[in-house]
């Protein structure tokens, strides 16, 4: 039966002794996930044990740094930092338990080592959600599953999921398949054969030292900050949780509760373009600069924002300098990648960088977050720093033979694909590209093209040429279609030649869908120069023109188009009337005779009469005042009957 433990006992900067006396690291094979023991685990990773200790001989002879990298295994992504090798384990045949106990002594020092070492060095950084599961899923989506692929590692990396798994007698028996779980970033979990979880583990809790000092500060302090969409939650968190004795609530609410902030802060401005969605200088980077109030606005913003960080982490310094981890939640330039530049973290050249790149503390919250608040803090906190009861990763025998199946269909296909010649895999791009082009997106077009260089270049005919006469190419498509924007995406970024000719002997210029199109082949120009190699006078292309030089040329055709259609509607509204006019005189003019000399009675002139005169457009535009008047009639005798 499983064991219900407090919250409280389960904090890990200050877990229970019990608790931590029966935790025993879980290692998992990386393609069944069936569970293996630490002797397998650093047999089956001897190899990369031997070849470090072979590299460190050979530095230690050219009198280099101990610093090692072992060449990657297929599987998965592994890299060690080797100061210490636990070649003992293995050799001298030490059971579990001696190690367990030999680890008591000694596993803190070496941890404290290693960590020390990767805050030296860059070697050892490694994705916290990335694993052996991962990296061999991306692997079978790219095609490139091979027969090593098959050749499962054993690591304590490979759980399904962002953490690091222990075992206890505490908490069930072997048959409830439940488990402790420790998210990897918060103990910099590595894959290599020399790093120990549980050493790692000991080394950030009191409770495998001495008691948790009752300051503040002296417990230990972590810093959190989430960025999203303008919004931007930041706080320094001490590791001395809050007494909730006495206080009620649920167990999530006495959590939240037990959380000592001692700084924080939120606030807002307003940086993302509502229902489109993304920031506006993503959309600048992308279409161009607008020029709208709303753009102006967000654009402020995002300085602002960018200002109002940098005084808050100004402010904090001092406890940010303190801080043993820094975990970010963020967006864009605000910190999606949080070793790079972004509103939190900045470049160590910057001088007003507090946090910056490369800092070892840095690290990202491997769960998804809701909009940035306090609350919202409090509880990526708990989640972080509490022991969570999980449940074992399911055994995946079948996984080997399924993955098999799968390259074989994938084989099947490409050689489908290959009888079919080249022309159905370039017919297939063309289609792809089409879509792209057609919804504008630039970013996946650069992608696209990257990816497919080796098969289709950007000046490539469109398959199947015979569909694609007048518009050959790329460029030539988009100009027809007036996709002015992908047109200086394909100009400036892919360099697509305009000078190529089509069935008829023009050039994508010449067969340009609109005056717009034409303006960005003439911005193109501008922004690669006269000097890039393109002979712009075979290509038709008229003057070069800047940016703004084409704003005011489109304002001003605009212009002029409103003020054309203005004198069009006005000659209409005349011609109508003229010939109303002359329809009302028609009709009183043949009131006014009489018989006709010699006739029987009055001779009324016919509709059919007096229409005749008339051309086409008049004609119309008299029936339709008709067809009005009759509304009109009929409308007024209703309202008189009521």
């Amino acid at each position: 039966m499983s064991v219900e433990i407090p919250y409280s006992k389960r904090y890990i900067y200050n877990l229970d002794e019990s608790i931590l006396e029966s935790l025993r690291t879980l290692y998992f094979d990386s393609i069944t996930f069936e569970q293996k023991t630490e002797k397998e685990f650093l047999q089956r990773r001897k190899d990369e044990i031997e070849d470090a200790k072979a590299q460190i001989t050979a530095d230690t002879l050219a009198n280099k740094p101990l610093i090692v990298q072992p060449k990657p295994r297929n599987t998965g992504l592994i890299v060690s930092t080797l100061t210490n090798l636990k070649l003992s384990k293995t050799e001298e045949g030490d059971d579990t338990k001696g190690n367990e106990k030999e680890g008591k002594s000694s596993g803190s020092e070496e941890s404290e080592s290693e960590h020390e070492t990767d805050s030296d060095s860059d070697i050892g950084q490694v994705d916290d959600e990335v694993d052996d599961s991962t990296a061999l899923s991306m692997i079978e989506e790219n095609g490139n599953l091979s027969e090593e692929n098959y050749e499962s590692t054993v690591s304590f990396m490979t759980t399904k999921s962002p953490m690091i798994l222990f075992n206890s007698t505490l908490l069930s028996t072997n048959d409830t398949g439940k488990c402790f779980g420790v998210y990897k970033t918060v103990i910099n979990a590595i894959d290599s054969p020399n790093f120990d979880p549980l050493s790692a583990l000991k080394s950030i809790t009191f409770g495998s030292t001495s008691p948790m000092p009752k300051d503040p500060i002296e417990s230990g302090i972590s810093a959190i900050f989430m960025l999203s969409s303008g919004h931007f939650a930041g706080a320094i968190i001490s590791h001395l949780p809050h007494s909730t004795k006495g206080n009620k609530g649920t167990v999530a609410e006495l959590q939240l509760q037990s959380v000592r902030l001692l700084a924080h802060k939120t606030f807002h401005r307003y940086t993302t373009r509502r229902k489109q969605g993304g920031s506006q200088s993503a959309m600048d980077d992308a279409k161009g600069k607008a020029n709208s109030a709303g753009s102006t606005l967000r654009r402020y913003n995002e300085q602002a924002l960018g200002k109002d960080v940098e005084t808050l982490l100004d402010e904090w310094k001092p406890l940010i300098d303190q801080c043993s981890s820094i975990f970010i939640r963020g967006s864009g330039k605000g910190g999606k990648n949080a070793r790079g530049t972004g509103l939190i973290v900045r470049e160590g050249k910057d001088p007003k960088a507090i946090i910056k790149t490369g800092d070892k503390r840095v690290k990202m919250i491997p769960f998804a977050t809701k909009r940035p608040t306090t609350m919202e803090l409090k509880r990526a906190w708990c989640e972080l720093s509490y022991l969570k009861v999980i449940d074992i990763p399911s055994i995946e025998k079948g996984e080997i033979e399924k993955r098999r199946k799968r390259e074989e269909l994938m084989n099947k296909s490409k050689d489908a694909k290959s009888e079919d010649g080249k022309n159905s895999v370039e017919a297939h791009i063309t289609n792809e590209l089409l879509v792209l082009l057609k919804k504008s997106k630039a970013p996946a077009l650069l992608s696209f093209m990257k990816k497919n260089k080796s098969k289709f270049d950007v000046n490539s005919k469109l398959q199947p040429e015979e569909a694609y006469r007048l518009t050959p190419t790329a460029l030539h498509y988009a100009s027809k279609k007036g996709y002015a924007f992908m047109v200086q995406i394909l100009l400036v970024q892919l360099h697509a030649d305009p000078t190529i000719v089509n069935a008829m002997g023009k050039t994508a210029y010449d067969v340009a869908g609109d005056v717009e199109t034409r303006y960005s082949f003439r911005v193109a120009r501008g922004m690669l120069g006269e000097e890039c190699g393109i002979l712009w006078k075979e290509s038709h292309v008229g003057k070069s023109l800047s940016k703004e030089e084409a704003t005011e040329a489109k304002a001003a055709s605009k212009k002029e188009e409103e003020t054309r259609e203005e004198e069009e509607k006005q000659k209409l509204k005349e011609e109508h009337q003229s010939v109303v006019e002359s329809f009302k005189n028609a009709e009183l003019g043949n009131e006014g005779r009489g018989k006709v000399l010699g006739g029987p009675g009055v001779v009324r002139v016919t509709e059919e009469q007096k229409l005749s005169g008339l051309s086409e457009m008049q004609r119309m535009k008299v029936l339709r005042e008709q067809r009005f008047r009759a509304i009109e009639a009929r409308l007024k005798k209703q309202q008189q009957e009521k």
